[in-house]
């Protein structure tokens, strides 16, 4: 069982502001968890690194100009740091070769509901699909682009006249405790696959809104 009885080392792939990284750096202790790595991409928050400096969180920014370069690097660096876990806000396919090295302990954060509205952008997608709920998936990650098995989803509904950040930004209150969660989740080593390889969560509570299974832990705001 992952993370049973010692701090799970995990590791933080981001290529936008970190808002969801930054939350778990501090509720590390809650969650039972070290940061080990974190990894940015050329676009993530010029920031990130002073930040992780603050939290003594070694850093690696890694620029895509040469795809093959940065799959290797990242792949390299990943094993390296003998993670626990890999938490992704990250924009670009992992390669399979670290996807299969730390299969079963790779998640990654897609704003839609899984399996609809995949790829980028999904609540656009979803307001010009012309649905009324939209919502967050925390899914493990397989070679293929937002397909591993589920581990939580939020749910919102659209309301009149809703954009893109209005939507999203009403939706994050929600992904920020789910992703908190997940990760506790993970460090108490209940995370488990089913007979039909399904992802499940040992004695959660499914079926609730708006968020399933349902967040159990405090999170005070920081």
């Amino acid at each position: 069982m992952i993370g049973e009885g010692k701090l799970l080392r995990v590791g933080f792939c981001v290529s936008g502001a970190g808002s969801l990284f930054r939350a778990a750096v501090y509720h590390a202790q809650t969650l039972g968890i070290k940061p080990g790595l974190l990894v940015l991409d050329h676009k993530a928050s010029s920031d990130l690194e002073a930040f992780g400096t603050t939290h003594q969180i070694p850093s690696l920014r890694l620029s895509y100009e040469n795809r093959q370069e940065a799959d290797r690097e990242l792949t390299r660096r990943l094993i390296d740091a003998d993670l626990g876990l890999i938490c992704l806000t990250f924009d670009k396919l992992l390669p399979p070769d670290l996807v299969d090295h730390y299969a079963g302990r790779i998640i990654n954060v897609h704003m839609g509901l899984l399996p609809a509205f995949k790829g980028f952008r999904a609540i656009r997608q979803a307001l010009r699909g012309g649905v009324h709920f939209y919502g967050a998936t925390i899914h493990e990650v397989d070679k293929e682009m937002d397909n591993g098995p589920i581990i939580a989803q939020c749910i919102q509904g659209f309301r009149e006249n809703d954009t893109e950040e209005t939507a999203g930004k009403r939706l994050y209150n929600y992904l920020v405790l789910m992703y908190l969660q997940v990760i506790a989740w993970y460090a108490q080593g209940r995370v488990y696959k089913d007979e039909d390889g399904l992802v499940r969560v040992k004695d959660a509570r499914y079926g609730e809104f708006p968020v399933s299974p349902s967040v159990e832990t405090s999170f005070p705001s920081s």
